[in-house]
């Protein structure tokens, strides 16, 4: 690739990965422009990110100005706060209060990074953003795919599924054949800023547990959904919730359940009826799930079912399972053997070989 003259905004979150991201690709001539985002709204929420470690902190655009200096490109902030709380935040509450568990990175990955701060970019005339991300894009004559990071413990192509093609393809992802160990000892090599910095918390915009600032936000909405029941396999009533959106599958702590014969495990929730249903371990397993809203990363659609691995939390190891393409942008994921606590507004992501051949937000758990 031609790299004289290609101007690359590379996305600085304040954190060594992103830091080092843009010293790379500056050592190897590209144009490098640092960029942070103002994300969170601090003037009218009056909440900064819990700990001060989210990615919308202050101190870390601080950080991310500071480590441009020192590896000699410029930086400039873009406030997306509204895109921000319209594209990421709000569907964050709304999923929670339907009864699902949403799964923000994803979002903001595909709305923000890769749409809306995309869209800026090419404005900008950049032709290319990058970011800290531990994946890998390899380009072919006529397309590109994603794949897996060679260091397989903080692999976040999972995060990236929802990422369409076309913005894959302007691009780069200088980490991806890097380990985190050698990043962190790069980064002190040059005693960057960022050299020894911990890792930022997953969901940077509640400062408090997500029931609470549900609570808060959402005052009427939460009185109308009230208390309702907690049911044993949606039998015996064990006791009462004071919210079904206090609840996750798999979820095992604050049941509150004091019968003696525990322990229990959130195994469905039904918002329609008010209603958590809790069993025990071996109830959390389900032989597959129907996957909504697709998107096919590296390859198409496979014209009829296909084996696949698929992971349907970002640590999982990933399955072996057959992947069935229906109508209307859904998929049905049949496992091989039955995984446990498959979560609806979590994403299923499944992959041919190293790549990411697509990805869809779990609709439901099959029984059968």
């Amino acid at each position: 690739m031609k790299r004289k003259g290609i101007r690359v905004a590379v996305l600085m979150s304040g954190g060594v990965d992103s830091s080092l991201a843009a010293e790379l690709l500056r050592r190897m001539g590209f144009s490098v422009v640092g960029i942070t985002l103002q994300l969170w709204d601090y003037d009218s929420t009056g909440r900064n990110p819990k700990n001060e470690r989210g990615c919308c902190d202050i101190s870390n655009q601080i950080d991310a100005r500071h480590v441009c200096d020192q590896i000699g490109v410029p930086h400039h902030m873009l406030d997306f706060r509204k895109d921000f709380m319209d594209e990421v935040v709000h569907p964050y509450e709304r999923t929670y209060l339907s009864g699902a568990t949403p799964n923000p990175c994803v979002l903001c990955n595909s709305k923000i990074k890769w749409g809306t701060v995309l869209k800026k970019a090419a404005f900008l005339n950049f032709d290319y953003i990058a970011t800290g991300h531990y994946a890998r894009i390899i380009r072919g004559t006529r397309s590109v795919r994603l794949e897996k990071a060679r260091d397989l413990s903080k692999d976040q192509s999972y995060a990236l599924w929802q990422v369409p093609k076309d913005a894959l393809e302007r691009t780069l992802l200088p980490l991806g054949n890097w380990t985190k160990a050698d990043i962190r000892r790069e980064a002190e090599k040059l005693n960057l800023r960022t050299a020894k910095k911990p890792e930022s918390q997953e969901v940077c915009f509640i400062d408090d547990h997500y029931e609470q600032h549900l609570r808060d936000t959402y005052k009427e909405r939460v009185a109308e959904i009230g208390e309702g029941a907690i049911r044993f396999r949606s039998e015996k009533v064990l006791g009462k919730h004071s919210g079904f959106f206090s609840y996750t599958i798999g979820q095992r702590k604050g049941l509150r359940i004091q019968d003696g014969n525990g322990p229990y495990y959130v195994t469905d929730i039904f918002p329609d009826e008010n209603l958590v249903v809790v069993g025990r371990d071996m109830d959390l397993f389900r032989p597959g799930l129907l996957a909504i809203q697709t998107n096919w990363v590296s390859f198409p659609p496979p014209e009829k079912p296909e084996r696949c691995s698929v992971k349907i939390r970002y640590n999982d190891p990933g399955y072996p399972a057959i992947v069935f393409p229906e109508k209307n942008d859904r998929v049905r994921i049949r496992f091989t053997h039955p995984q446990r606590a498959v979560t609806p507004g979590q994403s299923a992501v499944w992959y041919r070989g190293k790549s990411v051949w697509g990805g869809g937000i779990i609709s439901r758990a099959l029984t059968e």
